[in-house]
């Protein structure tokens, strides 16, 4: 079986999940409502990065993109 190409037409699949688990940690660590934590994730360049496929950060983990928020946002 051959899996579909992710272009930017379909990286989108990936954003829900990821979002969700990220904020949801986010939101635990930073003792902030879980929509707080979702709109600081929304608003982030690493959220624009992970909606643009050249990037590749759809492909990489939750644990991941959570350090990346947390550089931007400690910076």
């Amino acid at each position: 079986m051959t899996l579909p190409k992710i272009t930017q037409d379909n990286v989108h699949i990936f954003i829900p999940l990821k979002a969700s688990k990220v904020s949801q940690r986010f939101a635990k660590n930073h003792g902030i409502s879980q929509k707080q934590a979702l709109l600081e994730f929304y608003n982030s360049k690493t959220y624009e990065n992970l909606e643009e496929e050249d990037t590749k950060l759809w492909y990489e983990g939750i644990n991941y993109l959570y350090d990346e928020l947390e550089r931007e946002k400690n910076i």
